[in-house]
């Protein structure tokens, strides 16, 4: 069970709670693009601008972040853990690299040379903020804007660690009219830090659907699958007049079988039958001929 849902349901209901007998209603295209519109209107008209620092009134990441959150409030990327953590991510990768790479030098030989700086900071910037949010699964795609902003724009390079400040509070208050707007007629967040694990569930009528046969075909059956599958419905209309004629030839074939070997066993008999009472009245020449002789047919018969 989900902890918030020790806190009152009135509370935890704009947290992204639901009872577990409540039924999410569909709302219709023009409700969602109503709501998505005064969240994001909302956040950019009283988004902090911190004027005495001399800050950007809007840092442009967070439109991005806008789209995700207002208008895509189901996937990952929108969630509270992706949007505050990669943010925060984010800005402090770009005022460390940015530090590292132009605070160290104020005068620059040439503008050229600074640009070219410039450059090399935004990039390493964007690609270390990316692997950390990989690392602590907070990726969040705007982040890496906020990052790359931290290195190439003035005003932003001027406040230095201040930014890191300005982008949190914004992250947190983005994520708060998120969880006000979307949750009067739709539900956020999906999760707070990582997703519920859903019960796996099986429907026996559609197993045979999704598990694979263990039986196994040898190449004859595959033929022969193949060959019935090829059929046109005038051959099988034969095959089908021809299934008694063949049922009565192998009846017949059994029957044969079944008197060979009687015949096989009753001669056997016979001549053992005959060794026996042939051997008192007959020569021992005589009885060695007719053992051959009996020898013989019994061979023959077997």
């Amino acid at each position: 069970m989900s902890r918030l849902s020790r806190l009152p349901y009135f509370l935890s209901y704009f947290l992204g709670y639901r009872k577990p007998d409540h039924k999410q209603k569909i709302l219709p295209l023009w409700k969602i693009c109503f709501w998505s519109f005064l969240a994001a209107w909302i956040i950019f008209v009283y988004a902090p601008s911190f004027q005495a620092h001399h800050t950007p009134m809007i840092i442009a990441s967070f439109g991005a972040s806008a789209v995700l959150i207002y208008g895509a409030i189901d996937a990952p990327l929108a969630q509270p853990r992706n949007v505050i953590g990669g943010q925060i991510i984010g800005s402090i990768v770009g005022v460390v690299i940015t530090q590292l790479f132009l605070g160290i030098k104020h005068n620059w030989p040439s503008e050229e040379q600074r640009i070219a700086v410039q450059w090399v900071a935004g990039a390493t910037a964007m690609a270390t903020s990316l692997v950390i949010m990989q690392l602590t699964k907070t990726v969040h795609p705007p982040a890496g804007a906020t990052a790359l902003i931290a290195v190439t724009t003035t005003n932003v390079i001027d406040i230095k660690w201040f930014y890191i400040g300005v982008v949190t509070l914004s992250a947190v208050i983005q994520v708060t009219i998120g969880c006000l707007i979307n949750n009067i007629e739709r539900k956020y967040p999906s999760y707070w830090w990582k997703p519920n694990r859903l019960p796996l569930q099986v429907d026996p009528s559609t197993l045979g659907t999704v598990m694979p046969s263990v039986t196994t075909l040898t190449d004859h059956e595959k033929e022969e699958e193949v060959v019935a599958s090829n059929l046109t419905a005038a051959e099988e209309g034969i095959l089908e007049q021809r299934k008694p004629q063949k049922d009565s030839e192998d009846d017949e074939s059994i029957s044969v079988v079944q008197g060979m070997i009687a015949t096989r066993l009753n001669v056997k008999h016979a001549a053992s039958m005959l060794k026996s009472h042939s051997k008192q009245a007959l020569s021992l020449e005589e009885q060695r001929a007719l053992n051959s002789l009996l020898d013989k047919i019994t061979n023959h018969s077997s």
